[in-house]
């Protein structure tokens, strides 16, 4: 482990000085600098809420092992996915890029629509798997991945070695007949998604493998599934010489409301039985981030292992009575904080002190470069690239602010944040909000009237930043009305 300790140290300063090799260098240069990186696991949870974890104060649900990412790393508190919606927040993640540089700015599902239109994320995109699998490392996919289902978007032809998991966004847990299984169906029928997914069919299936095998694995609780199969993937990967890199997307805590005994009788204290079987989904979720941290324990390569934990987007807020409105205002769909700002937290012992709180804004789009870095991979230079590496920033080595704005798009709704201020506007007119967030993190008042020139600072921001992307390639399969925290709005999806 010295050995590798010292090699990862030369490596890094590499990176620092801009000579790390990079994708084009011999079969033996990517060998030898393969030796010198971390391995890279990438955790992301499926609508899960800032406040649906307990690692920012909120005691709602605990969540031990997630907060262990923060609590030996650096926890953010001003962490945002690229949108408020599961597939184009994937897209962004994947590419480091605002996914409306190329089209993705909707969900491209269901199922069924997916792949009889052939929606996917763009084969011009570089993955980060593509990348990293160009400078030597192992490359998988466990869970979740939402971005295609035909053969241009399948994961094994997008940069993935290995490839378990859905490929639309969402499917049954488990058999709903297996006994001790409790499940909620959100009003009774499958008006959002609800009773429509309780058992698996054609699009919904958990695949393997380039063959596309359908893995029966309904009895098995699904989360633990995923949980199991990243175990399986650390230890076998840990053991080779090059580094790997795991993306690990559970679809927890999204619906269809379902879970096992186990977590159920967790929460017996919640008199709500929609409220119940989430926390428990939570907590089962937690579980297997714990399962995860002990098989990279187990490796003895723990100090040289990056891990990454966020959520795609908000909670599900379109659920009545599932979600928080404190801290954070709104939920997934919206562009309040609740719909954008997650928990996303980081852990690299060998590169990072723990234990660091970062306050400035960061957003899913930095994972890309942050891990092209460590790993040595330069970033293309036909492209520009949205994330920023920040590593940097978390060792000390550059102060400031990574970014100087962020923004968000799903017409007919955009949104930038700039320093303290946030703008969210409807381009038909309906509304325009702006907040301070360091006085009003809630976002109860809105200071559009009081503060022109600052409105149109934001508002030009947001014209300069649309001038470089694409419009949509699909558009929304469907819009949602729904009470955000005292507030109706019509929101597409």
């Amino acid at each position: 482990m010295l050995d590798r300790a010292v090699a990862i140290l030369v490596g890094m300063a590499m990176i620092v000085a801009g000579c790390a090799p990079v994708s084009s260098g011999s079969r033996a240069d990517v060998a030898a600098a393969s030796r010198a990186r971390p391995n890279i696991i990438v955790i992301v949870a499926d609508d899960l809420g800032y406040a649906d974890i307990s690692a920012y104060g909120v005691e709602r649900i605990k969540t031990p092992n997630i907060d262990r990412i923060g609590n030996e790393g650096v926890k953010f508190t001003d962490g945002y996915a690229s949108a408020p919606v599961c597939a184009p927040s994937r897209a962004g993640l994947q590419t480091g890029r605002y996914q409306q540089r190329f089209g993705f700015e909707f969900n491209n599902g269901p199922g069924r629509r997916d792949a009889q239109q052939n929606l996917g994320l763009d084969p011009k995109e570089i993955t980060i798997a593509q990348a990293l699998k160009g400078v030597g490392y192992h490359t998988g996919i466990v869970g979740k991945w939402h971005l295609g289902s035909n053969a241009d978007y399948y994961p094994t032809n997008r940069g993935y070695d290995e490839f378990v998991g859905i490929l639309t966004g969402a499917t049954s847990y488990i058999d709903p007949d297996v006994p001790g299984v409790e499940i909620y169906h959100p009003r009774g029928d499958a008006s959002i998604n609800g009773a429509g997914l309780m058992r698996r069919s054609e699009f919904n299936q958990v695949f393997e493998g380039a063959e596309k095998r359908i893995v029966h694995n309904e009895k098995e609780y699904l989360t633990d599934y995923f949980g199991r199969r990243a175990v399986d993937y650390i230890d076998r990967n840990a053991k080779a010489a090059d580094p790997y890199f795991l993306y690990l997307a559970f679809n927890a805590p999204h619906d269809p409301f379902m879970v096992t005994k186990k977590y159920y009788d967790r929460f017996p204290q919640i008199a709500d039985r929609q409220m119940r079987i989430y926390a428990a989904m939570i907590s089962a979720l937690d579980d297997q981030v714990g399962q995860v941290l002990d098989a990279v324990e187990r490796s003895g390569e723990a100090d040289d292992t990056m891990v990454v934990f966020l959520s795609d987007n908000g909670c599900a807020a379109y659920f009545p009575g599932l979600c928080a409105c404190e801290p954070l205002r709104g939920g997934k769909l919206t562009h309040y904080e609740g719909g954008v700002r997650v928990p996303y937290m980081i852990r690299w012992p060998r590169a990072m002190a723990g234990g660091q709180v970062y306050r400035e804004p960061v957003t899913a789009l930095d994972i890309f470069p942050t891990a092209m870095a460590a790993g040595g991979a330069a970033l293309a230079n036909d492209r520009t690239y949205d994330g920023v590496d920040l590593l940097p920033f978390l060792t000390g080595e550059k102060q400031g602010t990574p970014h100087d704005a962020l923004m968000w798009r799903r017409a007919p709704m955009v949104s930038i944040r700039k320093g303290d201020w946030k703008l969210w506007k409807h381009l038909d007119g309906d509304f325009t909000l702006l907040f301070n967030l360091r006085d009003d993190p809630n976002e109860q008042t809105n200071l559009a009237e009081r503060h022109p020139d600052k409105l149109r600072e934001l508002e030009q921001g947001i014209e300069q930043w649309s001038k470089d992307l694409q419009d949509p390639k699909w558009p929304t399969k469907t819009m949602i009305e729904y009470d955000v925290c005292g507030t109706p709005l019509r929101l597409p999806v």
